[in-house]
């Protein structure tokens, strides 16, 4: 078997495959062409034996008669006959009269000649499809040529043609052009198979290997010699690599969110562990009030009966002190750990900032502190608590002032501007700013800076602004300024 070369391309391959159908096809036209030289040979003999019956058509108009031969017109005519069947290949000749009764007679081996032959026969010219039937069921061609006498059809003279005459030739040709067709079918057979089994193979692996490209291991084909196939191949290995790494990849992210899930589970424990403990801390928190309470009062009671001068008043003072800063320590804790409920209704910003500011008029007055109220016009409603975030902007006003209050003087810019849906609140002051390392822990719950703070403020106005659906950012850098930004939707985007 011929191998052909790794420089054979596909497109070659299936070049002679289509030159091989060609050829076929080829064959097939010159088969067509050739019987079509049959027939025009079989039309030749229908003219020259009809040419060869004329000639004896002439003489025997003498002894024809339209009442039938004359007076010893049959041995004249039988002799016609037999001179005419010398004259071809004539298998039987024969001469019949007006009405078609057999006259004379000769034949080659002793048939019988047909009754009732017409006096003249019109032939059609015979397709390839007459001329197989013709192989099939071998007869020969009867033509022939009338009698005239006198202007008028007295009898017909008729040949026939012997049937080795007639197809003899067109067998040898039939065989010769089906060994022809036989041989260039088997050829093209023979190179089709080749091809397509060397087409085939390939994209057989290839299949097998789309099949098993998901395995761990994935799958690596052979190349194969033709280029176009070689390119398939490839982008088929290329592909399996890809869907290991993919695999490998998605394995190390499986495991990563594996360990971020153990670890998330973590924390929510601790953070209900932390839950719980807030819950027990709160109830602690409201217990140690009430005895913060019942000290405060005894305390007051011993104040108000002790003399002004008494060796004793200032201890009870700073009992009373303490006492104080206790409750309110303890007050802001329950503020923080209780995380009321919140109770919004869609109402307009303004008045909510606006009192917040107020409230912290006389304080910043005092500090030495001027205050500024801007809010732009159409700023939409929000859907809040105002109880809630009047506490929360109460407390970045008062962290202000406090923290310009050491230098004396400064200036606290409050402004409520829109962006987009949302309302945007900045609380600036042009005080001392703040670290860049407590920055990162300003939001945390008693986390302060202040001898006196508690470190729960900024910790109740993010836990506000969450509430409400927005966000506390802070800008600030050492010596110029911090700036309180707190981001709340408007009431059509505001969390239900």
């Amino acid at each position: 078997m011929y191998r052909f070369g790794a420089a054979v391309t596909l497109r070659l391959r299936l070049f002679v495959l289509v030159a091989g159908v060609i050829m076929l096809a080829t064959s097939g036209v010159t088969a067509v062409a050739l019987w079509r030289e049959v027939v025009r040979g079989q039309e030749l003999l229908l003219r020259e034996g009809g040419a060869i019956a004329g000639t004896v058509a002439a003489q025997a108009s003498r002894w024809m008669t339209p009442q039938g031969p004359d007076t010893g017109g049959d041995q004249a005519l039988l002799q016609m006959t037999e001179r005419l069947l010398q004259s071809g290949p004539f298998d039987r000749a024969w001469i019949v009269d007006r009405a078609g009764r057999l006259v004379a007679c000769s034949s080659r081996h002793g048939e019988s000649c047909p009754e009732g032959t017409p006096l003249s026969m019109f032939r059609g010219t015979e397709g390839p499809l007459d001329a197989l039937d013709r192989l099939v069921h071998p007869e020969g061609i009867i033509t022939g040529a009338p009698i005239i006498r006198e202007g008028m059809v007295v009898g017909a003279v008729q040949v026939e043609y012997e049937g080795e005459e007639v197809i003899g030739g067109a067998r040898r040709l039939a065989y010769g052009v089906a060994a022809i067709a036989i041989f260039w079918i088997a050829v093209g057979l023979g190179l089709a198979a080749i091809l397509l089994r060397n087409i085939t193979r390939p994209l057989t692996e290839v299949i097998r290997a789309a099949d098993t490209v998901a395995d761990e291991g994935g799958v690596q084909i052979a190349l194969p010699q033709d280029r176009e196939l070689a390119e398939l191949v490839t982008s088929v290995n290329r592909m399996s690599r890809r869907l290991g790494e993919r695999r490998e990849e998605n394995q190390r992210l499986i495991a990563s969110l594996e360990e971020r899930v153990a670890q998330k589970t973590r924390e929510v424990l601790r953070a209900d562990r932390l839950a719980t403990l807030g819950g027990i801390a709160a109830g602690f928190a409201h217990e140690l009030g009430n005895s913060l309470n019942v000290i405060r009062g005894f305390n007051a009671v011993a104040l108000r009966e002790l003399p002004e001068d008494h060796p004793n008043r200032p201890d009870l003072e700073a009992i009373r002190r303490e006492v104080s800063r206790a409750a309110s320590l303890l007050e802001r804790f329950l503020v923080f750990a209780r995380a009321r409920t919140v109770q919004p209704q869609v109402q307009p910003l303004e008045p909510i900032l606006r009192e917040a500011v107020e409230v912290v008029g006389p304080a910043a007055s005092q500090a030495k502190v001027a205050t500024e109220l801007r809010v732009d016009p159409e700023l939409p409603e929000v859907l809040a608590d105002a109880e809630l975030l009047r506490q929360a902007f109460l407390n970045l006003c008062v962290n202000a002032v406090q923290a310009m209050q050491p230098n004396g003087g400064g200036k606290l810019s409050v402004r409520a501007q829109r962006e987009g849906s949302s309302l945007l609140v900045d609380f600036a002051d042009n005080g001392p700013g703040i670290d860049p390392e407590t920055r990162k822990h300003i939001f945390e719950p008693f986390y302060t800076t202040k001898a006196t703070g508690t470190g729960l403020g900024l910790a109740i106005v993010r836990q506000a602004a969450e509430a409400h659906g927005g966000a506390v950012e802070l800008v600030s850098e050492p010596g110029k300024g911090t700036t309180f930004r707190v981001r709340l939707p408007g009431a059509t985007e505001a969390p239900a």
